[in-house]
């Protein structure tokens, strides 16, 4: 466990983060860990206490989360994707994503890593702040809405992505990606039948591209994650007809034999 004297300083709860980061404006810093891992309690023993740790988070909410605790840890690794500890996430008081670090470091280090990751965080809040004259940059605009999904801000990422796929004077490419994205976002957040009519919304205005074809491979992903495997294989089977030269045929070929295996029982 962590020394006495800083254990106070580390919350046990999401809502209590929130609450504080909400009423000081300030991210907050989410340690995730297990008892099991040793990289993390080296952490507490040595970064946790270290003067240099503790200047730096001094204006940041200090949130501890047991990965495997069944509960709030749990489903906040399994929202995040955090597969490996220890790792730390920088968040919003709106519990978007603004920077993820990984790994063990000393305190020196990992200082820099984390000022790092706010300083990139700012550079973001700053081009958001700027999102007013961004109107006629298409680019830029898309841009600035996936990084909302990579964020994990969803809420945020939609209206902007639906925007560009309605929008008069948006170009085809970026409208196409826009489609491909709202797709990808749906589909992250499991909401799979509207990823699938984003999909064949695309696939009304537009027939071929980059992004039509990822579009239709992520529609037989999302076939899959639903269970239909008949509907994945008919979508696979319907994209190597059409799209027989593209680079994404080598994906479905690699698990298109096996899905065949299944539907036939052998």
């Amino acid at each position: 466990m962590a020394p006495q004297l800083f254990a106070g300083a580390w919350l046990k709860s999401i809502s209590a983060a929130q609450k504080s980061a909400k009423e000081k404006n300030q991210l907050i810093l989410v340690d995730m860990f297990a008892e099991w891992c040793g990289w993390c309690h080296r952490f507490e023993r040595e970064v946790f206490p270290a003067e240099a740790f503790q200047n730096a988070s001094d204006d940041l909410v200090l949130l501890r989360l047991d990965t495997e605790d069944k509960g709030e840890g749990q489903a906040l690794a399994r929202k995040f994707g955090v597969s490996s500890l220890p790792t730390f996430l920088l968040l919003t008081p709106d519990m978007s994503l603004a920077g993820m670090i990984r790994g063990y470091a000393p305190a020196p280090q990992f200082v820099q890593m984390l000022k790092e990751a706010r300083d990139k965080h700012t550079v973001f809040e700053k081009r958001l702040k700027n999102e007013a004259a961004l109107v006629k940059d298409y680019p830029a605009r898309l841009e600035l809405a996936k990084e909302f999904v990579s964020r994990n801000a969803f809420d945020k990422s939609e209206p902007r992505l639906k925007k560009l796929t309605t929008e008069k004077g948006v170009p085809a490419s970026i409208r196409d990606e826009a489609y491909y994205q709202l797709a990808m976002t749906y589909a992250l957040q499991q909401k799979f039948d509207e990823g699938l009519k984003t999909v064949r919304e695309l696939t009304t205005v537009s027939k071929l591209g980059s992004a039509v074809e990822r579009a239709r491979l992520l529609s037989g992903q999302i076939y899959l994650q639903q269970g239909n495997v008949q509907g994945a294989v008919n979508e696979f089977k319907s994209f190597k007809k059409q799209y027989p030269a593209s680079p994404l045929v080598a994906q479905i070929d690699a698990v298109l034999p096996d899905l065949e295996r299944r539907l036939s029982g052998n």
